[in-house]
């Protein structure tokens, strides 16, 4: 047993061998700087630190993994080297074509899969990454297909759950144009989770390739250890209404796609060619989730735009006055220290009423009114650190 888990250990330092891992973390960097360039083009300041999505990347997805880890260690779940090579290749060419929005376990696993049953079909040779002790042709296709599908559901449920209640957390607000040429107010949302999976490998594995690497026996079978970096993106663009609105009309649509994976997987048992069936239903499924929300988010009205009664707000930074007084974006300022302001000019006057006291009259995201309230102090922002579309 000890040696077991000076093995697993060793095997941990296994995800800085694949190249997908460097591929998301250059790509999260990249895409927070570019979040704070545009953040800057629309209000010309930054509004979230450029390591914010790097923070998200390690985040509440690590605890998911360990969790998925344990239920997959349990029922006994083991990958093959020429799935895992195969995977990196994949997720990396996604990453490459879509950014965020290409990064979905339905394409990521999806995808892997099938191409991997196809080098299992056509007797291709996947040399140097087959297994020594396992040859993909002794593998049980039938039975290795089968459970990656459950694994793909139970990850679309975890992809669901972190879109509902991580998908919309600090969205960055920007200003566009519209077709028009009407200047409107969007958020853009995107979100990169690294989900780390211990895996156990039949066969010698890497060992074959690298001399170090940790191996261990169970009864007559050799196991090699690693860890597979999952990672799953989300990326989407809200103008016509809140981001958590949004985002949780596409955790549950990708949920339901997670229950359909599911009910396929079970029917698979029954007959496994279906198991292929659910690879392309998943791809095919989340590619419907992703279009059907653009298709909604274009036919609709936009909701962040210039209002006649007074100033429509995307947002506040924080620590600052409008911060402190919880005004939300798609909330409308009708009135400062009790004057009526349609724009940021009338904005500037009423707040020089008193340099020490702010009070507003808001119009809050159900149609209904109401005052907010709160002093000023030397260092706060002269604008009261919102984001308005004028």
């Amino acid at each position: 047993m000890e040696t077991i888990i000076v093995e697993i250990v060793k095997g941990i330092g296994s995800i800085l061998l694949q190249p997908a891992l460097y591929v998301s973390i250059l790509i999260t960097i990249l895409a927070g700087f570019s979040r704070t360039k545009w953040e800057r083009k629309s209000f010309r300041v930054r509004i979230h630190s450029p390591w914010q999505e790097l923070k998200g990347f390690f985040g509440l997805g690590i605890i998911f993994g360990l969790a998925i880890s344990i239920v997959m260690g349990f029922v006994g779940f083991s990958l093959t080297i020429g799935w895992i090579a195969i995977f990196n290749v994949v997720l990396i060419v996604l990453l490459l074509i879509g950014l965020f929005r290409m990064a979905s376990t339905a394409y990521t696993i999806g995808i892997t899969s099938l191409v991997f049953y196809a080098v299992y079909y056509f007797d291709w040779s996947l040399a140097p990454f087959e297994n020594r002790m396992l040859p993909i042709r002794d593998l049980y296709i039938d039975n290795f297909m089968i459970a990656l599908v459950f694994v793909l559901a139970l990850l679309l449920a975890v992809e669901a759950f972190l879109i509902q209640f991580s998908g919309a957390s600090k969205a960055s607000p920007m200003l566009r144009k519209s077709g028009r040429g009407k200047l409107i107010g969007a958020f853009r949302l995107r979100r990169l989770w690294l989900l780390p999976l211990l895996c156990f490998v039949p066969g010698h594995g890497f060992a074959a390739l690298f001399d170090w690497w940790p191996i261990f026996q169970i009864g007559n079978q050799t196991f090699s250890v690693m860890i597979l970096p999952i990672v799953i993106g989300f990326q989407q663009q809200i103008q016509s209404q809140l981001p958590a609105e949004a985002t949780h009309k596409i955790a549950v649509r990708v949920t339901s796609l997670s229950i359909l994976i599911a009910l396929l997987g079970i029917v698979s048992i029954v007959i496994p060619v279906v198991s292929l069936l659910a690879f392309v239903v998943a791809i095919g499924g989340r590619l419907w989730v992703s279009y059907h929300h653009r298709n909604e988010e274009q036919s609709a009205a936009f909701k962040f735009t210039p209002q006649k009664d007074g100033i429509m707000v995307l947002g506040a930074r924080e620590d600052t006055p409008a911060s402190r007084m919880e005004i939300l974006a798609g909330e409308v300022i009708m009135e400062v220290n009790g004057k009526v302001v349609l724009n940021r000019e009338d904005l500037y006057e009423a707040l020089n009423e008193n340099r020490a006291y702010c009070k507003l009259k808001v119009r809050d995201n159900q149609g209904e009114p109401r005052i907010v309230q709160t002093a000023l102090y030397e260092e706060d922002s002269f604008e009261l650190g919102l984001f308005m579309v004028e």
